[in-house]
């Protein structure tokens, strides 16, 4: 079995920030079959940063711009109804104001693995695959794409 891994940096903006990295884990794939003659397999993108994540959703400006969002603030919201920072008891150990970050990202995940057969990925027409930064500033963020097959 063939493992190649390749590495991909982005810039993500706060509070749920989304962006759609479908065509890079298929371009790890594509690669990977060229590079070690595979055809079938898996590919897992896993990012590195402990308040972002990766999911698969429909692509579209009502998910992508509020829907995601709003219902992950009503698990683990960022401000109160006056616009305050919500106490978590992360901000105590780090003094800082993520802690609903973490718990979003943990709510989410920080990898996806999806299958491919003859190199293209078996995704269905609404799925894309998202990379959404759950942290409160903007970010550099890395994903690390390993794909193994045959």
């Amino acid at each position: 079995m063939a493992v190649y891994t390749e590495r991909k940096n982005y810039h993500t903006r706060a509070h749920m920030g989304m962006i759609d990295v479908t065509q890079d884990f298929q371009h790890a794939v594509t690669e990977a079959c060229r590079r070690h003659g595979i055809s079938s397999g898996i590919v897992t993108g896993f990012t590195t940063g402990g308040v972002s994540a990766l999911t698969t959703l429909e692509f579209e400006p009502g998910i992508v711009g509020h829907d995601l969002k709003d219902a992950l603030d009503r698990f683990s919201p960022y401000l109160d109804e006056r616009g305050r920072v919500v106490p978590y008891h992360h901000h105590d150990t780090w003094h800082d104001d993520n802690g609903s970050s973490h718990i979003k990202a943990a709510l989410l995940s920080p990898f996806i693995t999806v299958p491919f057969v003859d190199g293209r990925l078996m995704v269905g027409p609404w799925q894309n695959l998202t990379l959404v930064e759950c942290d409160t500033r903007n970010r550099e963020r890395e994903i690390v794409f390993q794909v193994m097959g045959e």
